[in-house]
């Protein structure tokens, strides 16, 4: 039996067949709603993959180099905390045997030099609790403001020197003690670095170990310059204690250069 027309020729369609035909569009748009929105998708996921993959190993580097930068402040704050804890030590005995007026003055500048040794020591262990997450940036800060306080001492102590009207004996004492507090604080760094090397590769580990080896024997040297230096100054004349105070701050100077070299040599062969 066929079915009847309408009046514009045209088939009538039952509701089943419209509804038919209706489900059947409608999963069609869905399928299409649905492929567009997996690529979409899979772009994405591909764009952030990238940019994950084209970042991380820039973070890596700077994260590396954090990390080399923190443990060369670290070090060089610890050297420099030994020094100023062995020249309080040597100014407390020698203003205990100090009386009247000289007395008066140098316990007022041991108490100035007492809180600038702490303030440094805090500075240190502040920057020491934060070396893991502080940027290149805030650690460089940080080591200028140590550098900062630590001249400040070492003016302070000056003065303590100049108003006490110290000998030569109390000046070489000083000396000697700072110069112990320093080659124990190298000796420490030294070791880290050769503990260290064991973790770089046999091809390179050879040319840092021998890098450790010269230095190693450069502080010596500078140890033995010093203790030179200190049995020449045979007075306490301002020449004579700028001129042994400058040796001292060269040699440091070259000691620290050279550690960070080898620390960052290290860093790079076992990155």
């Amino acid at each position: 039996m066929t079915a009847p027309l309408r009046k514009s020729g045209k088939p009538f369609q039952s509701c089943s067949e419209r509804q038919s035909k209706e489900i059947i569009n409608m999963k069609t748009r869905l399928s299409a709603i649905g492929l567009a929105i997996v690529a979409q998708t899979a772009l994405l996921t591909g764009s952030v993959a990238f940019a994950q993959n084209t970042v991380a190993p820039q973070d890596q580097l700077g994260a590396r180099e954090d990390r080399s930068l923190a443990r060369q402040v670290l070090d060089w704050s610890q050297d420099r905390l030994a020094e100023l804890d062995a020249t309080v030590a040597v100014l407390e005995k020698q203003s205990a045997e100090l009386s009247g007026e000289a007395r008066t003055k140098a316990d007022e500048t041991l108490m100035a030099l007492r809180g600038q040794r702490d303030a440094f020591r805090v500075q240190a262990e502040e920057t020491a609790a934060n070396a893991k997450t502080w940027t290149n940036a805030q650690l460089t800060t940080a080591r200028n403001s140590l550098d900062e306080n630590w001249t400040a001492f070492q003016a302070a102590k000056d003065e303590y020197l100049e108003n006490t009207k110290a000998d030569i004996t109390t000046r070489r004492a000083i000396l000697e003690a700072e110069l112990d507090a320093r080659q124990q604080a190298w000796q420490r760094s030294i070791d880290e670095l050769s503990a260290e090397a064991q973790n770089v590769a046999a091809d390179q580990r050879t040319k840092i170990d021998a890098r450790i080896a010269v230095l190693k024997a450069d502080a010596a040297k500078a140890r033995d310059d010093a203790r030179a230096r200190i049995e020449r100054l045979k007075d306490g004349s301002a020449e004579a204690w700028e001129t042994t105070k400058k040796g001292y701050a060269d040699a440091r100077n070259l000691f620290w250069e050279s550690y960070s070299s080898i620390r960052q040599s290290i860093e790079n062969a076992t990155k």
